[in-house]
């Protein structure tokens, strides 16, 4: 009887210390800059504090051989790690995702404050196409750790952060420009010289302010193209002219306007013009040549003193 109950003893004590034995994990989820021991190993126990390795990127998930996570055991004096059939364990470190959007907020804030503008009076254009991925613990507010401007150009380079966690990771780098921006009428459709604007053909959008003096223009319904434009161009004062109702050359109506009365007769126009220019016209009857303004399409109108001059 005493036989068998130290047998049991011993049996009971064999298995206790095989359940304890050092396992294996499949995967780990970690949260700081290192993996160690007992995010990899059940049952490290006082050396489940030891690093082993350095913990993936925010937002990214690794696989480390078991092998090597053995051998990394090994040296921090954990010995005879099950594998539990493994070959690798896959570790992932979790992110606060950033969007391009907050990121831009934040500029465009910073930015603003700097130059004194409206808010949305400033875009801002990252080089990097995607967001940021911070520490997780990096719970507080996004802050600028370091801004610098060149502001001939606009060009940027930022470190942002969020400093309320504990332990935090880097600041993130960030670069791009920054500019100020002003409405204008952008075309929807190409235009050929000569062509009028009508509401349907052009949208006030903010674009960055141009270099240079010349503005933008916005006020152009009823102007004409002075050049051909594009679809989807910014318009700019010199691109725009007032409608030419008078073509230098052209048959057009003379009015001669004195005391309420007026008198109609062809003419021919020695310049062009839009309405309300001064041009020469020739009185196809008489031949004199006067100066007229231009009222109309087709249509030049001489003031009384001008008609007296003429009928000299």
């Amino acid at each position: 009887m005493k036989r068998l109950l130290a047998a049991g003893l011993a049996l009971g004590l064999f298995a206790g210390a095989a359940s304890a034995a050092p396992l294996l994990r499949p995967e780990a989820v970690v949260t700081g800059d290192l993996v160690v021991a007992g995010d990899l190993i059940e049952g490290a126990g006082e050396r489940a504090g030891v690093a082993l390795f350095r913990a993936p990127d925010p937002g990214m998930t690794g696989a480390v051989p078991a092998e090597q996570v053995i051998a990394a055991a090994r040296r921090a004096g954990i010995d005879d790690v099950a594998l539990a059939g493994l070959t690798a364990v896959m570790v992932t470190r979790p992110s606060r995702d950033v969007s391009v959007a907050e990121i831009q907020a934040l500029v465009a804030a910073r930015f603003a404050a700097d130059a004194d503008l409206a808010l949305e009076a400033v875009s801002v254009t990252l080089d990097q196409e995607a967001g940021l991925r911070l520490d997780p613990r990096d719970a507080g507010p996004l802050q600028f750790a370091r801004f610098a401007l060149d502001r001939a150009t606009g060009r940027f380079e930022a470190e942002i952060q969020a400093r309320d966690h504990r332990g935090g990771g880097k600041p993130a780098v960030v670069s791009g420009v920054a500019a100020e921006t002003v409405e204008t009428a952008t075309l929807l459709r190409p235009l050929s010289r000569g062509d009028l604007l009508t509401p349907a053909d052009f949208r006030i959008e903010r674009r960055p302010r141009p270099a240079g003096s010349e503005p933008l223009a916005v006020d152009v319904a009823g102007l004409a193209a002075r050049r051909p434009l594009r679809e989807g161009q910014a318009l700019r004062e010199s691109d725009l002219m007032r409608p030419q109702h008078v073509q230098r050359g052209a048959f057009v109506t003379l009015i001669y306007a004195a005391d309420g009365l007026s008198l109609s007769l062809k003419a021919k126009a020695l310049a062009a013009g839009a309405a309300g220019d001064v041009i020469s016209v020739q009185n196809l009857q008489s031949k004199r040549v006067v100066n007229g303004v231009v009222t109309g399409p087709s249509e030049v109108t001489v003031t009384a003193g001008a008609a007296a001059v003429a009928s000299r």
